[in-house]
């Protein structure tokens, strides 16, 4: 079966179109990325901009034609955090129904740190029980916690580095005092929202756009390279490195660094600091960086419902 497979976040829209064999095979056939800021202001005023609109409906018509010029079986397209939360998702899910004739599912975030544990986790036999898994998206990120009971537990979170940029650095150039801030919030946040009790995750994986860029800056891609990416560790002393060598730069100089794409400039830097708040939280000293995520998750989800 041939899926396309679209992601509507808070910072970009992604593609994957794959085929899709018994025993969870995947094989992909077109990958796209567009960062569109579909969550811009969404921390103030929770409505979806007609701007911002605009361009995220642009793309996704553009990601469905390719998918039909793909001869895809089947399109999956779906919402997270800013459709979960703008008071007007309605008139953005209806505008691209009318559009392309497809429907955009909402994902509760309990669904949404799902698939993206089926996705990172797809390659790994037997799924870590002793791993934590993350996603850091713009609006939220989403944690699977294991269990010693063996059934991980779901949590999202509004952390994501699209909504921690607008709140706390303002500043082309953000300051000590900027930094500082974000850091004290997320260290408060984790603390007053991460549940206690079962032993502590000894293992980290992460998926999502700041932590690619990450072992992307890690291993000095000039251009980003998935084979190379996934399975890459990431130490934490080489985010506390990235957060600083990053910060210390203006806006314009951050878009010339190679690994960072010219649109994620301006929001890497809070996902960076996000990234390290939880891997301070938990004590974890590397993250094993995938390039599957939610996407995958999805189509697999998908080709089992096909298949009872």
């Amino acid at each position: 079966m041939r899926v396309c497979a679209i992601d509507i976040g808070s910072n970009s829209v992604r593609c994957l179109i794959a085929d899709v064999a018994r025993g969870g095979l995947i094989s992909p056939v077109e990958r796209g990325l567009e960062i569109t800021r579909l969550g811009e202001g969404i921390g103030t005023n929770r409505t979806i901009s007609p701007e911002a609109a605009e361009r995220t409906a642009a793309s996704v018509e553009r990601y469905i034609a390719l998918g039909r010029r793909a001869r895809a079986e089947r399109f999956l397209l779906f919402g997270t955090a800013i459709l979960r939360e703008a008071e007007n998702a309605r008139s953005f899910t209806d505008r691209v129904r009318g559009k392309t004739g497809q429907e955009i599912r909402i994902l509760s975030g309990e669904e949404e740190a799902a698939l993206a544990y089926r996705g990172v986790t797809r390659a790994l036999s037997p799924p870590p029980t002793d791993a934590l898994v993350i996603d850091i998206g713009g609006g939220s990120v989403e944690f699977i916690i294991p269990s010693e009971k063996g059934n991980p537990s779901f949590r999202s979170i509004p952390l994501g580095c699209v909504r921690m940029t607008e709140r706390f650095l303002h500043a082309d150039h953000p300051g000590a005092d900027e930094l500082a801030s974000l850091r004290e919030y997320v260290a408060r946040t984790l603390e007053r929202e991460m549940p206690k009790g079962d032993a502590p995750p000894s293992r980290l994986f992460g998926a999502g756009g700041t932590i690619t860029a990450a072992a992307a800056l890690t291993l000095g891609l000039a251009r980003y390279e998935p084979e190379k990416i996934h399975g890459c560790a990431v130490s934490l002393a080489q985010v506390a490195g990235l957060i600083a060598k990053l910060s210390a730069m203006p806006l314009d100089a951050r878009r010339k660094v190679p690994g960072v794409e010219k649109k994620r400039a301006d929001i890497i830097v809070a996902g960076l600091i996000v990234l390290r708040g939880i891997m301070e939280f938990y004590r974890l000293n590397k993250i094993t960086v995938s390039d599957e995520g939610i996407l995958h998750g999805a189509i697999l989800e998908s080709f089992d419902r096909r298949c009872i």
